[in-house]
């Protein structure tokens, strides 16, 4: 008889442990990305009467005779499924679109994970969650170790630009140039002064692995052609073909970043554009530029630029922060007031990132990504890192072996398996969407269903109690 009043009270013990969790995720219906937690029960254990009897030649076999002695709290189980997204317009607002966390750093430097995007810059720059800690940057686009490094938002940068010296702008191929599309074959023309007449010069075996002082030294073998017409006394025409070498009227040279062309004629010359021919002197903007002492001097094919920390926040070279988006992949883009744009992009293969930096000119001018030494952008690791400028993501084996920590953050459980570090939209999780957060996975229809199989579960339990009590007092007054 007592051990009914035991029973009964682990049922009460189960029901009030459910009210619990049920209340806890209705009180956290609007909280972002957060998690419905859910009780799941099992029995405890049985008194085993007799174990059961096998059948005989006379008598069939019995079952077993147990009693069980109550129920318990198997486990508290996280529901991980995204929540719907909802659009908040904020810039640093950020929701991650399927699976993957967002790391986070603490202020003892201990690695946390997150779906809650609430974040915001603080006064370094820093994104950070609204409890301070910090986002973490991508070191690697795979990695098993965490990155330590986080995201930061160059608020002001010193930018040098500058053209390619001669020594690395005549090694590097037409392909490779960022403000010049790459040089076709063809014709072009130069009009010269004393005779009147156009030569066309043609070059020829030009594409993107051509080195800019092969083209020099194409420039330099060039024979051209023109047809020089005479007309007699009789008014009868008679056409001439007449040669010249290019070097009877300019000759070619490579500066930094640059190509010179100099008159070497007697009366002077001009470029001419022959359509359907080379875009050779369009790209170089030698057919529209002013000769300065008979030196024509092409636009800037190749820049190179460095960036640099501020040392005087008013000078020209000073760059300041306006406005930041974040991509798909959790590249961070920086607009700043000039309308220059710095941001870092991945290669073909997806293997490594890169700077890339485009002028207020619209010139791009990106780093180095082989290393090779020919780098045409420079970034101060001072002032920024390509793991600075990329969202790492995090992919966990068990979500729910993770231990909530509280602020929305969770920590790695002894059950919570191998974590892979990684980009957004690869290695299975999902894209990073801005200006959005996501939402409560709480369905609040489903917590008051519960709530109600809670609390009959407790007046259940407790009318059990009630009438175990009262068989009880019977016997005891049997006794009287």
């Amino acid at each position: 008889m007592t051990q009914a009043l035991f029973t009964s009270m682990t049922g009460l013990n189960a029901g009030t442990e459910q009210l619990t969790v049920v209340s806890d995720n209705v009180a956290n219906m609007n909280t972002t990305a957060y998690k419905t937690s859910r009780v799941d029960f099992q029995d405890i254990w049985y008194q085993t009467k007799t174990t059961g009897t096998n059948s005989t030649a006379v008598l069939g076999g019995t079952n077993p005779y147990q009693i069980g002695v109550g129920v318990q709290c198997a486990s508290i189980t996280k529901n991980f499924a995204a929540a719907t997204t909802n659009t908040t317009g904020r810039n640093t607002d950020l929701a991650i679109t399927g699976n993957g966390w967002f790391c986070v750093q603490n202020s003892d430097g201990q690695t946390l994970l997150t779906r809650d995007g609430t974040f915001s810059l603080d006064e370094k720059g820093y994104l950070c969650t609204a409890s301070g800690c910090k986002v973490m940057g991508m070191d690697s686009i795979t990695s098993s170790t965490g990155s330590t490094t986080p995201i930061k938002v160059p608020t002001a940068i010193k930018v040098i630009e500058k053209p390619t010296p001669k020594s690395d702008f005549d090694n590097m191929k037409l392909g490779e140039l960022n403000n010049c599309e790459q040089i076709t074959s063809g014709k072009f023309g130069i009009y010269d002064v004393e005779s009147g007449l156009t030569f066309e010069f043609e070059l020829e075996d030009l594409d993107k692995d051509t080195k800019v002082s092969s083209l020099i030294s194409k420039l330099s073998g060039l024979t051209g052609t023109a047809t020089k017409v005479t007309v007699d006394d009789d008014g009868n025409e008679t056409e001439e073909e007449v040669t010249k070498s290019i070097g009877e009227l300019a000759t070619f040279e490579s500066k930094d970043g640059v190509i010179e062309a100099t008159d070497s004629s007697s009366e002077g010359i001009s470029f001419k554009i022959i359509p359907g021919g080379s875009n050779f002197l369009s790209q170089t903007n030698l057919a529209f530029v002013t000769p300065d002492d008979k030196v024509y001097t092409s636009s800037v094919m190749n820049m190179s630029a460095d960036i640099t920390e501020v040392d005087d926040i008013t000078a020209d070279t000073t760059h300041l922060y306006k406005s930041l988006s974040f991509g798909k992949d959790g590249m961070l883009t920086v607009t700043y007031d000039d309308g220059s744009v710095l941001t870092v992009q991945a290669t073909e293969d997806g293997t490594s990132t890169f700077f890339t930096y485009t002028d207020a000119g619209g010139i791009i001018i990106e780093d180095d990504v082989n290393n090779s030494g020919k780098a045409s952008l420079y970034v101060d690791p001072n002032v920024l890192t390509k793991a600075n400028m990329q969202m790492q993501l995090a992919k966990v084996t068990n979500d729910s072996g993770l231990v909530a920590v509280g602020n929305n953050c969770y920590e790695f459980g002894p059950d919570s398996g191998k974590v892979i570090y990684t980009a957004a939209g690869i290695n299975g999780t999902g894209a990073i969407a801005q200006g959005a957060l996501e939402a409560s996975n709480v369905d609040l229809a489903q917590q008051f269903a519960n709530m109600i199989l809670a609390q009959r579960l407790v007046q259940a339990n407790s009318q059990v109690f009630n009438s175990a009590n009262s068989m009880l007092e019977t016997l005891v007054y049997l006794g009287r």
